[in-house]
């Protein structure tokens, strides 16, 4: 019997037929849905979705202070912040959630992780080539997917500006 021209096959044959471009659609309108969805849940660092890596592939991504808030390397208890001090920005990066679209090959990110890295700025790095589905989630925060591209508490950030960056980070520490 024929099968009605409303039906979708669950064949998996019939899927070379599906454009290439509805599949990159279908998977950036996913992400969308998803980012949306855990955004809108609830506040803070925790509703930013974590991004895991590759089966086999190196959990390499985090980079900078990693201890907990308060506390230093070794998990001795620091003094806290005196009211009205301004808040550096190592400080700041531990209670925001800061994530970073790079490549590789592209020399403004090689700038902007040396710029962090200067300045113990903790934030979690997504390599668009290395990292399976990337490329998707860099369309929805940036269409265009220029390098680097960050988010910062769901604050969006195209291109390597440090002024611009520190601004971000402090602000969404506040």
């Amino acid at each position: 019997m024929a099968q009605s021209s409303t039906q979708r096959s669950t064949d998996p044959a019939s899927r070379k037929n599906t454009p290439w471009w509805a599949l990159t659609m279908a998977g950036a309108l996913s992400v969308a849905v998803l980012a949306f969805a855990m955004r809108s849940g609830s506040s803070g660092a925790q509703s930013h979705a974590e991004i895991t890596p590759e089966p086999g592939q190196p959990s390499t991504g985090v980079i900078g202070a990693t201890g907990v808030i308060g506390a230093d390397d070794e998990g001795e208890a620091r003094p806290a912040r005196a009211a009205g001090a301004p808040l550096t920005l190592e400080a700041a990066s531990e209670t925001v959630s800061i994530e970073m679209y790079s490549a590789a090959w592209c020399s403004a990110c090689s700038r902007a992780k040396a710029w962090m890295r200067e300045q113990n700025i903790s934030y979690h790095e997504i390599d668009v080539d290395q990292r399976t589905g990337a490329m998707g989630q860099l369309a929805v925060l940036n269409p265009r997917r220029t390098l680097p591209t960050f988010d910062v508490q769901g604050e969006v950030l195209v291109g390597f500006q440090p002024d611009r960056l520190a601004t971000a980070i402090r602000g969404a520490a506040q």
